[in-house]
């Protein structure tokens, strides 16, 4: 039986949840189960109510979220500013919200793959694609395997160009014995500490909504994934593939999970068609900065049409 803390720690994630999808209707977006062709995979994804008709007034913009989280939670505060330029795309990856598979593939290109296979079945054929941390890692296999698919790409504090040590500072600093213990923290405690690196600072959130945060059933998945990642597998990234289409790179100065040389390291192996913008102050979590929605607009819409 809950007691009484818990009880209202569900009804706070809960009810914040609610707001979140509420923001999302208010601005046109609906949520569908997307069934993939293989009937093994079901791709659950906000979107416009009237995809053909906004898509022909609007370009498209996938969102990809970051591990620990899904579509909802990290974008719903994008969407006001967001929607007004572009036709938004809001997928939970595979294991995340309510979006799952049977198949027993579990890399960042699987999910790629099905991502690309999801939004091609609604019609749209091109997009422009911004990924956060591990929706970058997704993000940046889409605009490699899908070139003609991803016509801008985004990369938000994404470790694309880390290599197998880039755990290693997170684990000193925590204490923790692996980076499952991070990314999908068990208790209070690690969950605190993985809050803290993300944010730079420890949270002021109660331990009983904390403990309702830490309930994930797809745990032993996101285990799987964190595995099955092909970026960051080796001593070094000299086998990650350049794409093709302009790309922004946005990063917090003080991020803790992927450190700002990772920025320019992309850029580096990117060349000219890269840039890279830092802001101030921000941790893992850019999207906290004031003008972040500005960046993203301005990049998007500079000879930005999909035509």
């Amino acid at each position: 039986m809950l007691t009484a803390s818990e009880t209202l720690g569900r009804v706070v994630v809960s009810a914040t949840n609610a707001w979140r999808r509420a923001v999302l209707r208010r601005h046109g977006l609906r949520r569908r189960t997307i069934h993939l062709p293989d009937s093994e995979t079901d791709i659950v994804c906000w979107m416009p109510k009237d995809v053909e008709r906004t898509c022909n007034q609007k370009p498209s913009l996938l969102l990809l979220h970051g591990f620990g989280s899904n579509g909802t939670e990290s974008w719903a505060s994008h969407v006001s500013s967001l929607s007004r330029h572009f036709a938004l795309f809001i997928p939970d990856l595979l294991f995340f919200g309510s979006s799952t598979t049977s198949r027993l593939e579990r890399s960042e290109l699987f999910q790629a793959h099905c991502i690309q296979t999801a939004i091609l079945s609604l019609g749209v054929n091109q997009s422009f694609v911004m990924g956060h941390s591990y929706g970058g890692f997704v993000a940046y296999r889409l605009a490699h395997l899908y070139p003609e698919f991803v016509t801008k790409l985004i990369i938000v504090a994404s470790g694309i160009m880390m290599d197998c040590h880039n755990n290693d500072y997170a684990l000193r600093k925590t204490g923790a014995n692996s980076v499952y213990d991070i990314l999908a923290p068990t208790s209070v405690p690690a969950l605190k500490q993985t809050l803290e690196l993300v944010l730079n600072g420890t949270p002021k959130i109660p331990d009983f909504v904390l403990k309702a945060m830490l309930k994930n059933p797809n745990r032993d998945h996101h285990v799987e994934l964190i595995d099955a990642l092909e970026i960051g597998k080796y001593e070094t990234p000299s086998y990650l593939p350049k794409v093709s289409q302009k790309t922004l790179i946005l990063w917090g100065e003080k991020d803790q999970i992927f450190n700002i040389k990772l920025a320019f390291d992309l850029k580096l192996f990117l060349g000219a068609t890269a840039e890279v913008k830092v802001f101030k102050e921000q941790g893992h979590v850019p999207q906290f900065a004031q003008s972040f929605d500005e960046e993203v607009i301005s990049f998007l819409r500079t000879n930005g049409s999909t035509e």
